[in-house]
């Protein structure tokens, strides 16, 4: 039927063009079932990733765990917890061209579990930033709005700031 007056027909082409044409050049959503075996490469991903976060799929399942490009492979963030960075070669081995290989850790490739991984592309290795008070080493995408930032604070120091890359103030941080 035709849109009323002043209105158009919901479809595409009457659609703004998205800031991000193809999202999926960024950032991708896997899911896969673990299998224990050390050394496993999980594929599909469609670029390499340089933040990889892993969640088992269950109630009550072990802590999401968060792998980065900047820290390195078998460097992890349990972001559910307490705990500093930790680091154990069972975790993630490396971030790959075209997703990652898994190691036999228990909280991202025990065999009777699934896991859903959610993948970001940012710039790759990381590049020293002084762009802040503080200097960072940052990996950074611009064109997605995602870059990952590491950098020694300064205690209880309120007045610091920090290169991210971005080149306008971010929306939002995760630390």
């Amino acid at each position: 039927y035709a849109p009323p007056s002043g209105f158009l027909a919901l479809c595409e082409d009457n659609l703004p063009t998205p800031a991000i044409a193809d999202p999926g050049k960024h950032f991708k959503t896997l899911l896969y079932h673990g299998d224990s075996n050390d050394g496993r490469g999980i594929t599909g991903v469609g670029f390499k990733p340089d933040l990889v976060w892993i969640k088992e799929r269950a109630p009550g399942s072990s802590s999401h765990q968060w792998h980065d490009s900047i820290r390195g492979a078998g460097t992890v963030l349990m972001t559910n917890s307490n705990e500093n960075e930790s680091y154990s070669a069972s975790y993630l081995y490396s971030l790959d061209s075209d997703g990652f290989t898994l190691g036999t850790s228990g909280g991202i490739n025990a065999s009777t579990d699934d896991y859903v991984a959610w993948c970001w592309k940012a710039g790759g290795a990381a590049v020293s930033n002084t762009d802040g008070t503080l200097a960072s080493q940052v990996s950074v995408n611009q064109d997605a709005g995602f870059s990952i930032v590491k950098f020694t604070g300064q205690g209880g120091s309120s007045s610091a700031t920090v290169g991210h890359g971005l080149g306008k103030k971010p929306a939002f941080w995760i630390y």
